[in-house]
């Protein structure tokens, strides 16, 4: 089976500011992958340049063999979903209706019980059953990202795309929605994937099957959690010592950052 997500040559400029640098990724079925680094590295903008709401001055993007540059929206909505940091939309309808927003690449004249049906699932897996019928506008920060992730469920793709999923969550929902994250892409029977930007170090080391490390454009690190987290790199992307633990109950491995390293310590 071919990778889910292939890019080779990306690269990404505001005016000057070279954001993206000849990067190449891939990722393969059933794998969550996390993306770190510190805010500005462009964690967003590789995003963004994935499901072309930013075309990439060079470099090429498949998914599922599919060059997304040269896809319909609609196959490229079929084959991706998208999450950005922040919900900027305020719909006013019901919950279950926003969900529902989720299934229009798949709806041809009008919408089926296979899409109802899809739509209730996902408020089961997501645990939003109580909110299914009350407004959107109406809800919090927080519960608006876990329907907005909702409707990115129901839209079926192979390939998920998160941009600081977490973010405006309290911290027991984060870790809710990394194991449903986690949960998303385990069925072997149809393999899925996630690529999740991410800036908390210990949740991706706890989720992650893998880490890109991405620092002035570049990866520098790709692989397991305990490969890419050790004390040097993330000495060379944040500026700060850290000490890294073993294996506990709940994590292959946990993060400890001590200080920031000053100039004279680097010097």
């Amino acid at each position: 089976m071919s990778a889910i997500l292939e890019a080779t040559g990306i690269s990404f400029s505001w005016g000057k500011n070279h954001v993206l640098k000849d990067l190449d990724l891939k990722v393969e079925g059933n794998e969550l992958v996390a993306i770190l680094g510190v805010n500005g590295a462009g964690k967003s903008t590789l995003l963004k340049c994935l499901n072309r709401i930013l075309t990439p001055q060079s470099g090429q993007i498949r998914v599922s063999s599919a060059d997304v540059s040269q896809a319909s929206l609609l196959d490229l909505s079929k084959l991706m979903s998208y999450v950005p940091q922040s919900v900027r939309s305020s719909f006013s309808m019901d919950v279950y209706d926003v969900v529902l927003l989720g299934r229009r690449p798949h709806i041809n004249w009008s919408i089926g019980v296979d899409d109802r049906d899809k739509v209730s699932e996902t408020l089961r897996f997501l645990k939003l059953e109580e909110f299914a019928f009350r407004r959107f506008d109406q809800l919090s920060g927080g519960e608006r990202q876990r329907v907005i992730i909702a409707k990115a469920v129901a839209q079926d793709p192979i390939l998920f795309l998160f941009d600081e999923p977490t973010s405006d969550l309290d911290l027991k929902s984060q870790i809710e929605i990394m194991k449903t994250l986690r949960e998303l892409v385990s069925d072997k029977e149809s393999p899925k994937s996630a690529l999740v930007a991410i800036h908390d170090i210990n949740i991706a080391a706890r989720f992650a099957d893998r880490i890109l490390l991405l620092h002035e454009g570049r990866i520098i690190a790709d692989g397991t959690p305990f490969e890419v987290l050790t004390s040097s790199n993330i000495a060379e992307v944040f500026g700060v010592t850290s000490e890294i633990q073993e294996k506990t109950d709940y994590s292959p491995m946990r993060i400890i950052v001590k200080d920031e390293i000053r100039n004279d310590e680097e010097e």
